[in-house]
């Protein structure tokens, strides 16, 4: 017995390792409309459409299920199905001219889908999709009497509900905009990491045609695994972070620094030429508390995101070769 025990908790234990915060999300809010559906069905005895509560009980129970199950791995179309299925039973309930308690319960429920449209969908689509509720349930509340300046629930009720729908929307977006940032940055420097690099430099080619070119700074520190074998890797790391601090003093604020690896940064220049780059980078070389060197590369029509960084890093390393030469001869 208590071995099975052991073997059920186990189990358990590994079905919540295995969820993230979409996952939680869409079980957590099915448990919570599940919830509400129950109480309906319990105390709002003079409902005629039972069957349809009963019907989105089983949908809420059974999706909340599945997305417990599969975890991390459910699919986004689950939950934009979710949603569908939630604003037109939402749609419905808020025009119930006879059902002022179900009409309540509803606007009580809109925030939980605008919530999940904000954290979990992308701006562009969540837009749309959060516009689409707000036209479906300001006209099923500006066609029910109930809502009417004389009816039962009244307009402030509608209006609060509304701007409940938004601010969680709002909110939601924040959340994701900030958990989209922190995934597209180095932890030690702050700068962007390779994933976010690609991400911008890849917006930037395609743009270029009204843009004008851009221009790509690869960067590498000079003698930096000595640094680090010396003072160690506290010193090295303060090198790092200090260098990254000088450079966007020393930037636009639209010019992006991003770490790549060790001790290996990158700086885009958007709209801005090979020269003018170089400028920049040789001002900023003389300032610098800890060599390294650079290499630049100006876009052209027929550049990727790789050959434009190939051919940063070619010259990167024509200037460490140099810089070699210069210190043999």
């Amino acid at each position: 017995m208590a071995g099975a025990h052991r073997v059920g908790v186990s189990r358990v234990a590994l079905l919540f390792r295995r969820q993230d915060a979409h996952s939680l999300y869409l079980t957590c809010a099915a448990l919570l409309l599940s919830l509400t559906l129950v109480i309906d069905l319990i105390f709002h005895r003079h409902m005629t459409n039972r069957w349809l509560l009963w019907t989105l009980l089983v949908i809420c129970l059974s999706g909340s299920a599945a997305a417990f199950m599969l975890g991390s791995r459910v699919p986004r179309w689950i939950g934009l199905t979710a949603v569908g299925v939630f604003v037109s039973s939402q749609t419905y309930f808020l025009s119930l001219q006879d059902d002022p308690q179900s009409v309540v319960s509803s606007v009580q429920q809109l925030p939980v889908v605008a919530f999940y449209l904000g954290w979990f969908v992308r701006p562009g689509v969540a837009t749309w999709l959060i516009a689409v509720c707000s036209l479906a349930f300001g006209a099923a509340m500006l066609s029910n009497p109930l809502f009417w300046p004389d009816g039962d629930i009244g307009v402030p009720v509608a209006v609060h509900g509304l701007l409940s729908l938004l601010f969680c929307f709002f909110a939601g977006t924040y959340l994701w905009l900030r958990t989209t940032r922190k995934a597209r940055l180095d932890p030690l420097t702050t700068a962007v990491n390779r994933a976010g690099l690609i991400e911008h430099l890849d917006s930037e080619l395609r743009r270029r045609s009204s843009r004008g070119a851009c221009a790509l700074v690869a960067i590498d520190f000079d003698n930096f695994k000595r640094l680090n074998d010396d003072l160690g890797h506290a010193a090295g790391d303060a090198a790092l972070t200090g260098a990254v601090r000088e450079w966007r003093e020393g930037i636009r604020v639209q010019d992006i620094v991003a770490r790549i690896g060790g001790d290996e940064f990158v700086i885009l220049f958007p709209g801005t030429t090979a020269a003018a780059a170089e400028a920049v980078m040789d001002r900023l070389q003389l300032a610098a508390a800890h060599a390294w060197s650079y290499g630049i590369a100006e876009s052209t029509e027929a550049d990727t995101v790789t050959t434009l960084l190939a051919r940063a890093d070619t010259a990167l390393f024509e200037q460490k070769r140099c810089k070699r030469g210069h210190l043999h001869g």
